[in-house]
């Protein structure tokens, strides 16, 4: 039985269960066992049975018998199956080597697995020990193994690095590669490669006893003709091949999928999808046993939510029955083929005292960018985007045009400008010239004339700025009444000489009154008295 197990999300769950306590949460727990599957506790002598439903632990060591496999189901929805025949050791499961940088290990003693493990984050490392070799994984599907003294592995997707103890260069494979080896590594093109029932006749060429490379790699194209023979056979499909080499670099000029195909049957078909946006009409147009190509053309890009795909699906159906090939894709999010949404940029608010404006970014969701930020034309910051979200910036005393700029990958971009003022709050006062109370002596005047004293109020405001763009409002009142009030734009100078009409034998009382834009008030007075 064939099934696409991930082994990755179990050996990350079961890092966090202590060796020694059986209390410690589960890291997966059986879905099926199938004939003798046995697991033996850390530190613990005696091997006992595994069945349906059991929980599973960090080094945990775990076996099966002839014909007998296991499919551990994670807490993530992930599954990992154990072949017949194999002991694996869960070593050891995301063991922090420094900060945000996790290592996961795996021990093959015997036998083969599956498994599906996702890519891993930067500088983390997943794992897997055979007797002679080290495999390290960057997100793949397939199969690893070994009996006796070869190691063997073998992609359907992704890439794996394989090392030998007793020395030598690192050989990566990738997706449609098998490799094995003792002494040296031998990697094959197969289209077979990753699945789970060819893993059998792999182990099986390999366990023969044969020392011959040449002829292992013989028996092994034999065994993976055979095997896509049957696979055909079964499906009651005549097959089809894809031509296109995988992985595939997307960019402007999209994604191209070409093959060829035999079909028998009329109600025979064959689709290509990508993620859960796009699948194509049936591309097969003739049954008739001959050999026939395909290609099929697919947008990808933000615009219909394919950009953030890592695979597209080949798969041919029949009587039910689908058969599948997977092609990797690289989309390079710097084509604006792929990005054409632009970022947008937008102003929120702004506190003119707090000296601080608020804006958001959107659309970059899954995309990458940079903000730059400038004022009256000189850039005063930059910062890199990954994700929608709010910045605040922190504006200079004055008023100044501020620009904000935001592009993506794809050199897309987006901008608004504003004028905004800073006014911090700080203390100022106001000068009046001359004393605070002034008694002038004033002679009447001749019988028959107007009796009219004019005097000129003097004064200055001191703001620390020395600027009257930062003043809101200067009011003048005369015994409660306002003679002069100006705002805003009207304030053109810090200077004032104000005419003011007296009247004899009282006290003329000026307040003046001066507000910042930041809020704050200064206060004076001035008494002119005339006797």
């Amino acid at each position: 039985m064939q099934r696409s197990i991930s082994l990755c999300s179990l050996f990350l769950l079961l890092l966090f269960v202590p060796q020694t306590a059986m209390s410690a949460p589960a890291a997966g727990k059986v879905r099926s066992a199938l004939g003798i599957v046995e697991r033996q506790k850390v530190k613990k002598k005696d091997w006992t049975r595994l069945s349906t439903n059991m929980n599973v632990y960090q080094s945990d060591r775990v076996r099966t018998g002839l014909e007998s496999q296991v499919v551990v189901g994670l807490t993530d929805g992930s599954l990992i199956t154990i072949a017949e025949n194999a002991e694996v050791e869960l070593a050891s499961l995301l063991e922090e080597t420094e900060k945000g940088a996790f290592r996961t290990r795996v021990d093959v003693k015997k036998g083969f697995i599956n498994f599906a493990v996702e890519k891993q984050a930067p500088k983390s490392t997943f794992e897997f020990k055979t007797v002679n070799a080290t495999a390290a994984i960057r997100g793949t599907n397939g199969f690893i193994g070994s009996d006796g003294e070869t190691v063997y592995a073998s992609l359907a997707t992704g890439k794996l690095d394989v090392k030998l103890d007793k020395g030598g260069e690192t050989v990566p494979i990738v997706a449609g590669e098998t490799i094995f080896g003792n002494e040296n590594l031998v990697t094959m093109k197969l289209a077979s490669s990753g699945k789970t029932k060819f893993a059998k006749e792999v182990r099986k060429i390999l366990s023969s006893g044969e020392k011959d490379v040449e002829k292992l790699k013989r028996r092994i194209e034999q065994a993976d003709s055979a095997f896509q023979v049957e696979e055909m056979s079964n499906s009651g499909m005549s097959g089809f091949n894809i031509t296109t080499s995988s992985p595939v670099e997307v960019c402007d000029e999209g994604l191209t999928i070409e093959g060829t195909y035999v079909a028998k049957n009329s109600g025979d078909a064959l689709v290509i999808s990508v993620g859960k946006e796009f699948t194509s009409e049936n591309l097969m147009r003739v049954a008739d046993g001959g050999e026939h190509s395909f290609s099929q053309k697919i947008s990808i890009s933000d615009a219909n939510n394919l950009w953030n795909e890592k695979e597209a699906k080949v798969s041919m159906i029949s009587d039910g029955v689908e058969s599948s090939k997977i092609i990797e894709l690289h989309v390079n999010k710097g084509c604006q083929g792929v990005n054409k949404t632009p970022p947008s940029i937008k102003f929120l608010s702004y506190d003119s005292i707090g000296c601080q404006m608020n804006l958001s970014v959107g659309d970059m969701q899954n995309d990458a960018g940079i903000l730059v930020a400038s004022k009256n034309g000189a850039s005063f910051a930059e910062e890199v985007l990954t994700r929608n979200e709010q910045k605040r910036f922190k504006l200079d005393p004055g008023v100044y045009t501020y620009e904000f700029v935001v592009s993506d990958q794809a050199k897309n971009k987006a901008s608004f400008k504003k004028s905004l003022g800073c006014y911090p709050m700080k203390r100022f006062n106001i000068e009046v010239y001359g004393k605070a109370h002034e008694i002038l002596k004033i002679p009447p005047p001749p019988v028959g004339m107007q009796d009219k004293i004019v005097k000129t109020l003097q004064f200055k405001v001191k703001n620390p700025e020395n600027d009257p763009v930062f003043l809101h409002k200067v009011t003048v009142k005369q015994n409660g009444k306002v003679i002069l009030q100006e705002t805003l734009n009207q304030i053109q100078s810090l200077d004032y000489d104000v005419p003011v009409d007296l009247v004899r034998r009282a006290q003329n009382k000026f307040d003046i009154e001066v507000i910042h834009k930041s809020g704050f008030k200064a206060k004076a007075q001035k008494i002119f008295e005339v006797n």
